[in-house]
């Protein structure tokens, strides 16, 4: 069976099983920065042990040396996003994040899959205009599981 030409890679069988994920979080906003980069990578280590391909923008494009301006960020999330196949934001905090929110908006004019993963009491909006599919957590433990759990099968 030959693989269709789609972003996703192909298994044996011909059957898309891989899913390339780009994880979007909320940077200025996170008080412990590198809480946030370890979070992210074990994000990171639990879709790519599902054999998930994922990126995260400060760690695979920038080396976690985030700029001053925002608008450095806008051609290559764009480019990004278009590369991938699903759109995973987490959303810790309650506070404003203009760059997730144009990583969300780009996700769902590119027609991307969208996953919000929404720490329990947080307001969600305005990211639930962009999709409804919502992984909710308590914890990074808690969010870990959820989302290995909601992604096995995609």
């Amino acid at each position: 069976m030959e693989c269709p030409q789609t972003l996703s890679d192909c298994s044996k069988s011909g059957r898309i099983n891989r899913m390339r994920v780009y994880i979007g979080y909320k940077y200025r906003n996170f008080k412990d920065k590198e809480e946030l980069k370890v979070l992210l990578g074990r994000i990171s280590d639990e879709l790519t042990s599902l054999e998930h391909k994922t990126f995260v923008l400060g760690r695979d494009l920038f080396q976690w040396k985030h700029h001053t301006s925002p608008s450095k960020s806008i051609k290559p999330i764009l480019s990004n996003m278009h590369k991938n196949d699903v759109f995973l934001a987490i959303i810790e905090c309650g506070n404003k994040s203009s760059g997730l929110l144009f990583e969300s908006f780009c996700a769902k004019i590119l027609g991307k899959k969208i996953i919000l993963a929404i720490k329990k009491g947080v307001n969600p909006k305005p990211f639930t205009y962009f999709s409804k599919d919502i992984i909710e957590f308590e914890n990074y433990e808690n969010l870990l599981v959820s989302v290995k759990e909601r992604f096995k099968d995609l």
